[in-house]
């Protein structure tokens, strides 16, 4: 058989576990794994790390901070805040933020997310954005 350019060639695994295993090594450089990454593709342009800002203070009002201030926001009263300091976002958004956990040290301190967390911090004075920017 003359080799064309296919994987007509290539052998196959001998085991399942090996597909499998081969696959995740491959894809370790997507934004699966790239916990601090503020977008999923490898680019990182514009406004992203407003994006990785957005989704991690909607986590913490899902979460941590709710619980620690006794607060119970719904996703409307969550997107209000969020519209309020410049980072609008939908209640489909919120929802699926509620499982995911928050990462501390992950927020970049640029202009732009330096000015979204004092904004944050004004609706909730105990909110310390050191633990969220990275060093």
């Amino acid at each position: 058989m003359e080799d064309h350019g296919t994987y007509c060639t290539t052998k196959p695994f001998v085991h399942s576990f090996n597909s499998v295993q081969a696959r995740l090594i491959s894809s370790f450089g997507s934004g699966k794994y790239r916990v601090y990454s503020p977008i999923s593709s490898t680019q990182c342009k514009g406004d992203a790390y407003l994006t990785l800002t957005r989704r991690m203070l909607v986590r913490i009002l899902r979460d941590d901070l709710s619980q620690n201030l006794k607060l119970n926001l719904n996703r409307s009263e969550i997107a209000r805040v969020m519209g309020e300091i410049g980072l609008s976002c939908s209640l489909n958004f919120i929802s699926k933020q509620k499982d995911r956990k928050v990462i501390y040290n992950s927020i970049p301190p640029t202009e732009k997310t330096l000015v979204v967390l004092e904004k944050f911090n004004r609706f909730f004075p105990s909110f310390d954005k050191n633990l969220f920017l990275r060093n």
